[in-house]
């Protein structure tokens, strides 16, 4: 072992990597222990460093030491790369590593970290700096190198202490006795920078400091489900392209809602039917359908062990295989610790039904439903053979018992107005290899399709022109539009232009831009109806957003600095709201006092909202599962957002105190997935944002 590694072991190597998970978890593990010893870094188990990050690489890079105790990077020819320096490495190359520089791998954040003793310089002004003798001298044999006093390294450590020792001490008298925390000022900013004014107090922003919780309410606490029947329809079972004569499907769709004051469990499997006679008993069926089979069903309501909150309320939809016979049915539904819930549902001939349904012809003395055909009707070709059925008389039972009622010490839920539950939400979902983008009525009467290769959609202050992330090869970058798909503009075109956001007055479109070489951050500006128009640098910063007064609000980055930030839409009179860097997706209400966006500060993904000045934040949603991308209604009294709770994935709306969850309506499939053909331009949900205008299309 030569004498350069004994003297990196006798210093036991003073140097970490820091990791920070995408979870917002931070981790230090020490750097590699000798000269050529090697870290693996990735997702997999056998590595020396493991990492959380589902878009990390399986083998993600190697850490090596080199010679003089340096470090260097190599990327394993990770799928989503690795930056450092906002430059993507190339794989299979060893790359040196700066103290303190940022290494990104997916939404994984490394630093290499050095303590005082192994640092090569000090930034501690105006001591100077002692640099190490240069590799040769330190190799040399220690009998042939001059003896030095070791006088002066006495006095210089006496001095240096002293100095310690009287900075601590004016410190303390100048803070004040029984404070907790010295708030250093910041350095002014260089002259180029724009004007700040003084920013807010963030001490209770920092990570880890939950916000405030709503209390538990007092007195009585129940549980109060309401379940509302929407329809009722038979569908046949196909066996290959023959339909099956012996059975049918029952779909029947409802409404659950809570008024009580506590939160209950909810799930597909709480609803079973039972023919009125109590003989017969069919359980839901959808448990044992494929996804394909519910796609083609049209099924998409469907909730696992979602907890439905106080005011909160979901649709349903449900499943029965039923014989081809006549039935007096009743929808039961039960769940632990709620009452249950009975009620009738329409008298049901299935093989009459199911005639209708194929478009064969129905007996005359028996009564026909009122159905529509199903649009393949006309291609079954199969027969079907009718026989005449008795009229259906109905048992003698108590009648269904609908709903519980609300004892009187309870008060009714808070829930969002009916007034905000108008207009249409645009919305982006991951097919696989690319986004989609859909409109979905705010009232919940029906989602349809918009554009193919498009998503980050933003309408127009007024409603009728949106702008979106274009992914097609052909017109790769931004573009201004029509609702009914006339007028485009391509006002940016390049790939990584992402995230248009409209100014108030509609003439121009702020977005996020990696375009230059370096790969910075950039919100830059253009016009919103000339095509490949010059495009304007404002600032640093990610995520841009602005209101109906003409603000921005965006994400920091660069020498905007870490957190949202609000300014004008020049960005001059930049102001700091929060100061997590997980912090993002930030939307402006519309009377401009308050801001609600997204965070992982807390672990996962939820919903915050927070005022302008930096005061009154709280989480507002408290689900499991992952919330976020919100945005406002247009009259400021709700809040939309998108979540997988339940097990599926929809837009939910909430009061901006985050009472009254409603599923408005459900996604066609995720909004979080990496674009095949720009993975290093693609960066899931966190880039991603729905958009709601008045306009009913």
């Amino acid at each position: 072992m030569s004498q350069i590694e004994n003297e990196y072991q006798d210093s036991g190597y003073n140097d970490h990597l820091i990791v920070r998970h995408p979870g917002g978890q931070s981790e230090k593990f020490p750097g590699p222990a000798a000269e050529g010893a090697v870290l693996r870094i990735g997702r997999e188990l056998d590595n020396d460093i493991i990492l959380t990050d589902p878009r990390s690489s399986r083998y993600h890079v190697e850490i090596r030491r080199t010679d003089v105790g340096d470090l260097e990077i190599k990327d394993l020819g990770s799928a989503n790369g690795t930056l450092m320096g906002g430059n993507r490495l190339e794989p299979d190359s060893w790359i040196k590593i700066k103290v303190g520089q940022a290494i990104q791998m997916a939404e994984t954040r490394m630093f290499w970290e050095q303590v005082v003793s192994s640092q090569t310089t000090v930034a501690m002004k105006p001591t100077p700096i002692i640099t190490s003798p240069a590799p040769v001298a330190r190799a040399m044999d220690a009998s042939l190198q001059p003896k030095k006093s070791k006088l002066p390294l006495m006095i210089g450590a006496a001095i240096i202490m002293l100095l310690l020792i009287l900075m601590v001490g004016g410190i303390y008298i100048l803070g004040g006795f029984g404070q907790k925390a010295v708030a250093v000022q910041s350095p002014e900013p260089p002259a180029t920078e724009p004007s700040r004014a003084t920013e807010p107090s963030l001490s209770q922003q920092t990570v880890g400091n939950a916000p405030t919780e709503t209390p538990t309410p007092s007195g009585p606490q129940l549980a109060i489900p309401v379940v509302e029947i929407i329809s009722q329809e038979m569908r046949p079972i196909f066996l290959g392209a023959l339909p099956n004569i012996d059975k049918g499907l029952l779909l029947v769709n409802v409404r659950v809602q809570n008024v009580g004051n506590i939160g209950f469990n909810l799930s597909t499997s709480n609803f079973s039917l039972r023919t009125r006679n109590g003989s017969k008993t069919f359980q839901e069926a959808g448990s044992t359908t494929s996804k394909e089979g519910l796609k083609q069903l049209g099924v998409f309501d469907r909730f696992d062990n979602l907890n439905l909150t106080p005011g909160g309320s979901v649709p349903e939809s449900l499943i029965f295989e039923l014989k081809a016979e006549l039935y007096d049915l009743e929808l039961f539904f039960q769940a632990p610790e709620v009452s249950s819930i009975i009620l009738a549902l329409k008298p049901v001939d299935v093989k009459n039904e199911l005639a209708i349904a194929l478009g064969m012809p129905t007996p005359e003395n028996t009564p026909t439903p009122t159905m529509p055909p199903v649009a393949a009707a006309s291609k079954v070709t199969a027969t079907l053979t009718l026989t005449p059925t008795a009229t259906l008389t109905p048992t003698a039972t108590p009648e269904p018992t609908p709903t519980a009622t609300r004892p009187p010490l309870i008060p009714a839920p808070k829930m969002v107005s009916k007034s905000s539950l108008n207009g249409t939400i645009a919305y982006p979902v991951f097919n696989g290899n690319s986004y989609d983008l859909f409109l979905g009525k705010v009232n919940g009467s029906g989602t349809s399709f918009l554009r193919d290769n498009a998503s980050q959609p933003m309408f127009s202050p007024d409603g009728k022109r949106i702008a979106f992330r274009s992914w097609k090869a052909d017109s790769r970058g931004l573009i201004t539009m029509d609702i009914a798909g006339t007028n485009g503009k391509l006002v940016a075109n390049f790939v990584e232009d992402v995230l248009p956001t409209w100014t108030s007055d509609s003439k121009n479109i702020i977005f996020l831009s990696r375009r230059s070489g370096d790969r910075k951050s950039l919100l830059m500006q253009a016009d919103s109806t000339t095509e490949r128009g010059e495009n304007t640098i404002i600032g640093e910063g990610e995520y841009p957003s602005i209101g109906a007064n003409g603000q921005l609000i965006f994400k920091g980055w660069g020498n905007t600095a870490f957190g949202l930030r609000i300014a004008s839409a020049s960005m001059k009179d930049i102001k700091t709201v929060t100061n997590a860097e997980e912090d993002t997706a930030p939307a402006l209400s519309p009377d401009g006092k308050r801001i609600v966006f997204m965070s992982r500060r807390e672990g996962q993904w939820e919903i915050y909202i927070i005022n302008i000045d930096g005061s009154k934040m709280q989480r507002i949603t408290k689900d499991p599962a992952e919330d976020g991308l919100p945005t406002w209604s247009p009259d400021g009294n709700a809040v939309a957002f998108v979540s997988n709770r339940g097990g599926t994935w929809a837009v939910w709306v909430m009061t901006p105190e985050g009472d009254g969850n409603r599923q408005v309506f459900t996604m066609q499939g995720s909004p979080d997935g990496f674009v095949g053909i720009d993975k290093n331009s693609s960066r899931g949900w966190a880039e991603e944002r729905i958009s709601w205008t008045k306009a009913t299309y």
